[in-house]
């Protein structure tokens, strides 16, 4: 029992450590796109306005939406990279934003419910780690399902239980190949980090009428 004690909180501390280093990336990265790319960009719509002021017989309108669009597209992306940006809206409208930018793709529907102060309980590690799993999810989603309309909703369960459930009309599958060392290593990572949060994983697909994975997340610390 020792043995196995201990061999679960070394498993947990290489885990935090991995996210760690991942979320220090992810938010170097998310600053280079703010401050680099992002600004670069926007001197060279400035510079095709002025060319456009002294050339009025050439239309450089469509490639000015063009640029816009990929300026609002980077501060979208660096948004979801920065763990600071999570903490100052909070867990809900994080989750809620994820679903309004796959919408202004317009190859979604979807739909986001919760109720107020859904989640208050989590702390800041715990809501980032929560919103990774609900990206690797919508990852999963786009790569894999050919879905056309995707469902958050965050219920309460009882008095200490919340659950989060993503829900698609996509293509379903063999929930089966779960039980198989093979499993998707994002699948692997969203198990991985549940154990971090407290949280059990359920996920429920049938083959040609879509997936549901839920997420129970319970109001209490795990040890590590």
């Amino acid at each position: 029992m020792e043995k196995e004690d201990m061999r679960n909180r070394f498993e947990q501390t290489l885990l935090n450590t991995q996210l760690e280093i991942q979320e220090h990336t992810f938010n170097y990265i998310s600053q280079e796109i703010h401050d680099n790319i992002g600004q670069i960009l926007s001197l060279v719509r400035i510079n095709l306005n002025v060319l456009s002021e002294k050339s009025p017989e050439i239309h450089f309108a469509n490639t000015d939406d063009l640029l816009g669009k990929v300026i609002r597209d980077l501060r979208n992306l660096s948004h979801n990279l920065n763990s600071n940006r999570l903490k100052e809206i909070g867990i809900v409208e994080g989750l809620r934003s994820l679903l309004q930018q796959l919408d202004k793709t317009e190859k979604f529907t979807t739909e986001f419910n919760a109720p107020d102060n859904a989640l208050s309980f989590m702390n800041n590690d715990h809501c980032l780690i929560l919103y990774r799993m609900v990206q690797e999810v919508l990852h999963n989603i786009i790569k894999h399902a050919a879905a056309t309309h995707i469902v958050i909703d965050i219920k309460p369960q009882g008095a200490r239980t919340y659950s989060v459930n993503i829900t698609d009309n996509g293509k379903g599958f063999d929930t089966k190949t779960l039980d198989n060392d093979s499993t998707g290593i994002g699948l692997q990572n969203i198990f991985a980090r549940a154990k971090l949060i407290n949280a059990t994983v359920k996920v429920n697909s049938t083959q040609g009428k879509g997936t549901s994975i839920n997420f129970d997340i319970t109001n209490q610390q795990i040890t590590k």
